[in-house]
């Protein structure tokens, strides 16, 4: 009897001792599974970085993107310098990316107009959005050493570090002369170092320098006249 009394008590513990290693097992391998997938799908997805345009060389900077350039360049400076006033009409010749086409835009005021040209597809494309939202700056392509400037219209002819990409400077200015309204300007600015050969090219191409700005860091400004023939 003893022993009967034994065997039957330990059925039920038998049995308890399976569930309980069912649900130490088995039984939580199915949640930790759901546990992961509910995990996964939380995880969130990140989007792919947006494409950066690739650097374009020769064709200027943009400012506000190098600090060290713009202390360098000294863009309000120059602006300011230039003179111009509400309403004149302003070519920026080799504008490439616009580094003064923007400060260009705001001096002439919007009843006056700004004429960016450069050689680059590029270039221009990436000025162009830039200067949508603008109504007084025209983006125009330039065939190379062609000016591509209406006669007779321009206050101001603004050449920044582009004339040593030129083949022939003096040819060059030579063709910007009928550009220039009456007391209409060239002003040109560059390194320093580049000086020289800008001003033999204006003598010959019957300019005169009529006056220079010497305050910028690294750069010369100068302003260019056409001799008045005798």
């Amino acid at each position: 009897m003893t022993r009967m009394r034994a065997q039957t008590v330990s059925r039920p513990w038998a049995g308890y001792c399976i569930a309980v290693v069912m649900a130490t097992s088995g039984a939580c391998r199915p949640e930790s599974d759901k546990t992961e997938r509910r995990e996964s799908a939380r995880a969130p997805v990140q989007a792919p970085a947006p494409e950066q345009p690739a650097p374009l060389h020769g064709v200027g900077g943009v400012e506000g993107v190098d600090a060290a350039y713009d202390r360098g360049r000294q863009p309000a400076r120059v602006i300011a310098a230039l003179g111009i006033a509400p309403g004149q009409r302003v070519a920026d010749i080799g504008a490439g990316l616009g580094y003064f086409t923007l400060r260009l835009s705001d001096a002439v005021g919007p009843k006056g107009q700004v004429v960016s040209t450069d050689i680059n597809d590029e270039a221009l494309e990436r000025l162009r959005k830039r200067v949508s939202e603008r109504k007084n700056v025209v983006v125009r392509k330039a065939a190379p050493d062609v000016p591509g400037l209406e006669a007779g219209t321009y206050h101001l002819i603004l050449l920044s570090e582009v004339d040593h990409f030129l083949s022939d400077r003096a040819t060059f200015l030579t063709r910007l002369r009928p550009a220039l309204a009456p007391d209409g300007r060239i002003a040109v600015t560059h390194l320093r170092a580049m000086r020289p050969p800008l001003v033999a090219a204006a003598q010959a191409a019957g300019y005169a320098v009529v006056s220079e700005d010497t305050s910028l860091p690294d750069h010369y400004l100068l302003f260019l006249q056409p001799v008045a023939s005798p």
